[in-house]
């Protein structure tokens, strides 16, 4: 089944036209979407740890796979992948390291996908902040960390590099000949201290 793309932005922010560059790239493929306005919790990263209870809304929404999108990010190519993967999750690790990214995530919609997004927000609630190790609480981090957590009771699958296609990052260290699939323009950089002087105060 083709899955529903999910995303949000926060409310009277620069991300709102993001959103709507992002609708029109779905549409031109003929992907289903459904992108939300939030409130706006005060900084960039409560803002983007907000992310897994967003996800958890669309799973208990819909009754199907969804794809999650940062709200910054174009379909550049369907992503043909998604239509019949075999996983209860999957994103891709940056440069095909250890850091994983969470602009483009795909959710099955298992019982292991919920419980693995209860986990997430459940470690977002125990670290605000920062983790054991001193590093930022990123949203990308603590989802790893909840992935940890599940071991074998999660099914994950590597997607690749050009599902989650950084400007300027990727092709840094990627085949540059080949194509993006989803493109994610970096609305944080570019929006930096535009709003109450944060850098991206959205998704």
């Amino acid at each position: 089944m083709r899955p529903l793309v999910v995303g949000y932005y926060t409310e009277n922010t620069p991300y709102q036209h993001e959103a709507e560059s992002l609708k029109l790239s779905l549409e031109t493929h003929g992907y289903e979407h459904d992108i939300m306005a939030v409130p706006n919790l005060g900084s960039w990263q409560k803002n983007t740890q907000y992310k897994s209870k967003v996800i958890k809304a669309f799973l208990e929404k819909y009754d199907r796979p969804i794809v999650y999108l940062d709200v910054d990010a174009v379909m550049v190519h369907p992503p043909v992948i998604l239509d019949d993967i075999d996983c209860d999750i999957a994103a891709v690790h940056f440069a095909k390291g250890n850091e994983l990214l969470s602009g483009t995530i795909y959710f099955s919609g298992s019982k292991a996908c919920h419980d693995l997004v209860l986990k997430w927000i459940e470690i977002n609630e125990k670290y605000p902040v920062k983790l054991p190790d001193k590093r930022d609480a990123w949203d990308q981090r603590t989802l790893e960390m909840a992935i940890k957590e599940m071991g074998e009771a999660i099914r994950f699958q590597e997607l690749p590099q050009e599902y989650t296609w950084i400007v300027e990052l990727t092709q840094k260290y990627h085949d540059k000949n080949s194509s993006p699939v989803i493109m994610h323009t970096r609305g944080a950089k570019r929006f930096k201290n535009q709003i109450n002087g944060e850098t991206g105060y959205a998704t």
